[in-house]
């Protein structure tokens, strides 16, 4: 008799049992295959077991009666009358193979919490008599259309006990090929898509061409010596620690330099694929544009290569989505929150992309601002275990870098090593102290006495506020003094598309020289990462990691011989100026 995994649908026919069962075991154990190659002190065989038996038994109960009515019908169907995955966490517990269990328990369901398996155990409850009475006659079946057509490895002596991110890449194998496979069968899905492979060596060379193009024999400043010698000392760096650190001051170059010392850490650890993260969908826009350009091959579309996910990223075609999505590009571009989430999450559909990650270099940029500081141990942690498991290589990269792995709260206390020499961070550091100065305003500021300031300073004029509120009410108070249109407004409280409007305004009115009397008023998104150059900088009082950032949008390219950037403090009593909680501590 023929037993069907998947009822047919308007575009795709039936799909049976066995074949689904064979294609997730084979697809498993190709995700598997390659998380294995750079696994560190995981028994292979043991792991290989642990995933056989969960995804031969994932869809035992889908053998049920009910079930198979359902789906040898015609009649469509929202959900199985019969929970299906109850009989293969009853089958796999009978066999001692408890984290087996756990992920048929939890391939659709989700992962659940350890506390609450300890209390309620995976058994379904509603449905458990039930299938304790029946699974003798589904295993029967099983073993008719199933076992004669897989090859039966012998269980290991020692389960090995696995760590939860180890669990989680485990379930990504399982639940990627499962759905992987039932989207396929159902034509949700191209049959197949063959990304781009990283080729390290290759895309080094490109990225060195790329960055070779764009000096100019006019332009050829003492920044741009600098930033020269910054990428090549990150390309030739040897540094083979796990993790590592690169401070160096913004405006040197990081996006190319880090990449390249990425590319070369990836060719010498023979690693597959590269990881950006940022703390901003508009520094991640601004990256992926350079990535594309630099990075794809001759015959190869950035779109290919370079993958950008995101809550607005756009898609040349389905093919493109689906290598982003899932993490299958050889260079990936996300923002911290979907890469941190991925990491902590219980969903199959988000994790299921979690299985390639191991064998990866990691750039964390702007690492000052990719998590909340509450989060930061717990992110700490997963950010080691990947190094001493996963084989993943990390650099955490800011102009105004926090160390925060030195303090005691993390635990063991390490030195992290930069991927520069000392020789060159003091080069760098040098001329940075020279390329702006920073000032106070003395006086305590309303919003109209702030406008009236600003334009007295040499413009163009970036000035920064602490609320979006606040920001709001000073671009309307500015723009009575300077004039109409000579006021541009950027916050969080603009659409991310209007967002992307604006700045491509500011870097417009940036290259035109020939008038300077316009000033842009914005909140602390435009701080981090973003490719901007003024004459001047304002900074409500706020942190000195945001003093700092801001000074990296100021004389960026070092056109000025002399920039400043002012800090001034505003009249709390004035009715439009509100106050940042975060800046309370």
């Amino acid at each position: 008799m023929t037993y069907y995994a998947r009822s047919a649908s308007d575009n795709a026919p039936r799909q049976t049992y066995l074949k689904h069962v064979l294609h997730v075991l084979v697809r498993g154990r190709c995700y598997l295959r390659k998380v294995l190659h750079y696994a560190q002190g995981w028994d292979a065989k043991a792991i290989h077991r642990i995933y056989e038996l969960a995804a031969e038994y994932h869809d035992l109960g889908k053998l049920d009666d009910e079930n198979q009515n359902v789906l040898a019908s015609d009649k469509k169907s929202l959900r199985l009358p019969i929970p299906h995955a109850d009989a293969g966490v009853a089958h796999l517990l009978t066999q001692d193979a408890p984290t087996s269990a756990l992920l048929v328990f939890a391939h659709h369901a989700g992962l659940p919490d350890r506390n609450e398996i300890v209390i309620k155990g995976m058994r379904n409850n509603k449905i458990q008599q039930h299938v304790d009475t029946v699974l003798p006659e589904y295993l029967d079946r099983h073993e008719t259309s199933v076992r004669p057509n897989i090859l039966v490895r012998r269980p290991p002596k020692d389960t090995p006990v696995l760590k939860p991110p180890d669990v989680r890449v485990l379930f990504s194998c399982l639940t990627h090929a499962d759905h992987g496979d039932a989207a396929r069968a159902s034509n949700k899905e191209q049959q197949w898509v063959n990304p781009p492979r990283l080729q390290a060596a290759e895309r080094l060379v490109a990225l060195q061409n790329y960055v070779d193009g764009l000096k100019s024999g006019n332009d050829y400043t003492v920044r741009n010596r600098l930033r020269d010698a910054f990428f090549s000392a990150c390309a030739e760096s040897r540094r083979d620690s796990p993790i590592t650190i690169c401070d160096a001051p913004v405006g040197t170059g990081k996006t190319t330099s880090v990449m390249a010392s990425l590319l070369s850490i990836a060719d010498r650890h023979k690693l597959r694929r590269i990881f950006v993260i940022l703390p901003f969908a508009n520094i991640i826009t601004q990256s992926v544009r350079v990535y594309r350009k630099a990075l794809a091959l001759p015959g190869e579309r950035g779109e290919d290569v370079v993958a950008e996910i995101h809550h607005r990223a756009d898609f040349a075609d389905k093919e493109s989505r689906k290598l982003t999505a899932l993490w299958d590009a050889p260079i990936v571009v996300t923002t911290a929150v979907a890469f941190f989430e991925t990491l902590a999450s219980s969903t199959p559909a988000t994790l299921r992309r979690l299985q390639n990650l191991p064998g990866s270099a990691v750039f964390l940029d702007e690492a000052h601002a990719m998590l909340p500081a509450k989060l930061l141990p717990l992110a700490w942690q997963w950010i080691r275990h990947a190094a001493s498991c996963w084989s993943c290589h990390w650099i955490l990269a800011s102009g105004s870098l926090c160390h925060f792995w030195e303090m005691k709260e993390f635990g063991e206390t390490i030195c992290l090593p930069n991927i520069i020499s000392s020789n060159e961070r003091e080069k760098l550091n040098k001329f940075e102290v020279a390329r702006v100065r920073h000032r106070i305003c003395s006086n305590i500021m309303t919003l109209d006495a702030l406008a009236e300031w600003l334009v007295t300073l040499e413009g163009p004029v970036i000035a920064v506020l602490n609320t979006v509120h606040t920001a709001a009410a000073v671009a309307q108070a500015a723009e009575f003094v300077f004039g109409e249109g000579n006021i541009l407004h950027l916050s969080t409280s603009l659409t991310p598309r209007d967002r992307e409007t604006t700045l491509d305004l500011v870097r417009a009115r940036l290259k035109y020289k020939g008038h300077t009397k316009w000033c842009l008023i914005a909140t602390s998104c435009v701080e981090a990462g973003v490719d901007l150059s003024f004459r001047t900088g304002v900074r409500e009082c706020a942190s000195l990691l945001s003093l700092l950032q801001l000074a990296g949008r100021v004389n960026r390219n070092s056109e000025c011989k002399e920039a400043v950037v002012w800090t001034v403090i505003l009249n709390a009593n004035d009715a439009s100026v509100t106050k940042n909680p975060a800046f309370d501590k």
